[in-house]
């Protein structure tokens, strides 16, 4: 028993020796006051941006009304499988779960959720999972009534768009991901949702995710680096500024296709980064779907510096493909828009 107790002693005493040898606070505090990139400050910037957030009534009334919703995988089947469909036509619905009454509390008033901060807190996993659910249930219900041909199949679109956006002051990256994800949904089964487009979907156009997903990504550093007071190393510093530098190499990338370095601190974000890229050539597809369906000419010229747009008469197409990782089922680059 005192020779275990003796070892443990001992052991001890190695680590502590290891901290002191490889500690290096100076080297930290200099990485971690470096400025990321397009005005978005230091680490320590990136803590104090975000003022507290409480969950107003809006949001209990819709946690609520969410936990009525069944979980159904046919319905989330069916958006995916919508969604991965390059054709203008829908196909057979499933039953689709009655959402006007949360329709309606999305598009009536604005929603306030609790801010979680913490890394991997399951109260934001939570939350999140209910988020997403509301999200497929409703654009599962646009499609359904985008196949009866019924204008108001945009409404429920526009409920999942302010959704997505009541996530804005949530720097978390598991939050800013869920409204990437509820972007993307939108988009991909906007082209396919009667004319005329309303006013709303503009706003959705034009939001590039990035800049808040960058946000979320140096607020994701900034919490490992407050967290690491206790040990704070050589490896950590540089760690840090390997960090920052890939948020400067994404800020001034202009393809679609991108595949960047492995991030040091955090959860590996490179299929993130992909995901993100590519949605920029997804919006650039829905809206010359759009202006197919309009009788207008396609805008050829992308922003993606690697591609560009045709159309044959029947199919849009980007000049490539961009893969993406499993499970991400994206939206294709080719559209049948035309029979």
């Amino acid at each position: 028993m005192k020779n275990a107790a003796l070892i443990v002693v001992i052991a001890i005493g190695l680590v502590a020796s290891v901290a002191i040898l490889f500690r290096d606070k100076d080297a930290v505090t200099t990485s971690a006051a470096r400025p990321w990139p397009e005005g978005m400050g230091t680490l320590d910037a990136a803590r104090d941006r975000w003022p507290p957030l409480k969950a107003n009534g809006a949001s209990v009334k819709l946690t609520a009304l969410a936990k009525t919703l069944p979980k159904n995988e046919v319905v989330d089947d069916f958006v995916e499988r919508e969604i991965a469909r390059g054709d203008l036509a829908i196909g057979e619905p499933p039953s689709v779960p009655d959402v006007s009454a949360i329709r309606e509390l999305l598009l009536r008033e604005t929603i306030v959720w609790e801010r979680y901060d913490e890394v991997g807190d399951q109260n934001a996993i939570t939350m999140r999972a209910m988020q997403m659910m509301v999200a497929r249930a409703l654009v599962a219900n646009a499609l359904t009534r985008a196949r009866a041909n019924a204008p108001t199949a945009w409404d429920d679109l526009h409920a999942v768009w302010k959704l997505a956006r009541s996530l804005d002051g949530h720097p978390q990256m598991m939050m800013q991901t869920a409204t990437l994800s509820m972007a993307r949904m939108i988009n991909a089964v906007a082209w396919k949702m009667p004319p005329p487009t309303p006013g709303w979907f503009g706003g959705l156009q034009s939001h590039d995710n990035v800049q808040r997903l960058l946000e979320a990504f140096q607020f994701q550093t900034a919490s490992y680096w407050k967290s690491a007071w206790i040990f704070p190393t050589k490896w950590f510093a540089t760690s840090i500024e390997h960090d920052r530098r890939i948020a400067e190499d994404l800020f001034n990338l202009n393809q679609c296709d991108v595949s960047m370095r492995v991030n040091e601190v955090g959860t590996d974000l490179t299929s993130l980064w992909r995901r993100a890229f590519r949605y920029r050539a997804e919006r650039e597809a829905t809206a010359n779907a759009m202006r197919v369906r309009e009788g207008k000419a396609i805008e050829t010229v992308s922003r993606c510096s690697d591609g560009g747009w045709t159309f044959d008469g029947s199919t849009l197409r980007f000049s490539r493909e961009i893969a993406t990782e499993a499970p991400d089922s994206p939206m294709p680059l080719a559209l049948r828009v035309k029979p």
